[in-house]
């Protein structure tokens, strides 16, 4: 690592954020909208089927968006947004919109870099970095658009049991909607299907049990995963990193945030 510093990573309930340097390429496809930011030196794009790069310091990517970054081994950063889309859409406005499913040029990205930077040499606690880097993201303070309440509602049943494989029937049930109506409507909000989501979320809860103190097969298995080698496969699939990646050059600076009320969330 260039600065000699370990990477970084924040895990909040609504966003979570990765500091760091990954020596090769990543491969995203992720279950949430995502920000990446080249904090000193533009990010190389390739767009799957597109011969040329595209070269950009901040671009968000649309759920489930498949782009291959190449870091150069730089300082970088990754902010998964939340899960409702309720970020995306309000950035969306901000950002211009560059190819289907990507934008670019966060507007204040110069106050995002330098914040980055800082929290990278010197972490703030999880309630302070939140705070500021809800700023960079919305500095009007904006309210956010609505969710679908029986979205929600499926989401914060499956945060309940996440251990468990509840089923897309008895998830729909719940909410009194049909199968394919709470597969629409989930797809339509979130962006990815249920399952994929609930991959992205014990991904989640396996990092949250790791600060905890619990080994790393144990809180994938309390998260849902059968075992490690399905957490890794999960990990690499999603993020496009193994986890090796980013747990191994940690070393201590994984934060766990708490929930934010909804009156902070809406500005």
């Amino acid at each position: 690592m260039e600065d000699g510093l370990s990477n970084l990573l924040y895990l909040w309930p609504r966003r979570t954020l990765f500091v760091g340097h990954v020596a090769g390429p990543i491969d995203f496809s992720q279950a949430a909208a995502s920000l990446l930011v080249g904090i000193r030196a533009p990010l190389q794009v390739q767009v799957p089927g597109q011969p040329e790069r595209m070269s950009a310091r901040s671009l968000m990517l649309a759920p489930g968006k498949k782009l291959r970054i190449e870091t150069s081994g730089g300082l970088v950063a990754a902010c998964y947004l939340d899960a409702l889309g309720q970020d995306y859409r309000l950035l969306s406005k901000r950002m211009k919109p560059l190819i289907d499913g990507v934008h670019g040029d966060l507007p204040n990205q110069q106050e995002l870099f330098d914040l980055l930077c800082e929290l990278h040499q010197k972490p703030a606690s999880p309630e302070q970095a939140y705070e500021r880097l809800e700023l960079c993201l919305n500095p009007e303070c904006l309210p956010y658009s609505g969710a679908d309440p029986r979205v929600e509602q499926v989401i914060e049943l499956i945060h309940r049991q996440i251990g468990d494989n509840v089923s897309i029937d008895a998830l729909a049930e719940s909410v009194n909607l049909s199968v394919s109506r709470l597969v629409e409507l989930f797809r339509e909000q979130v962006g990815v299907p249920v399952r994929r989501y609930r991959q992205w979320h014990r991904l989640f809860v396996t990092f949250t049990g790791v600060n905890r103190g619990e080994s790393l097969t144990d809180a994938a298995i309390a998260a849902g995963f059968t075992d490690s080698a399905h957490f890794s496969h999960t990990f690499r699939v999603t993020l496009g990193m193994k986890p090796s990646d980013i747990l191994a050059m940690l070393s201590g600076r994984l934060f766990v945030g708490k929930e934010v009320p909804p009156q902070q969330v809406a500005g």
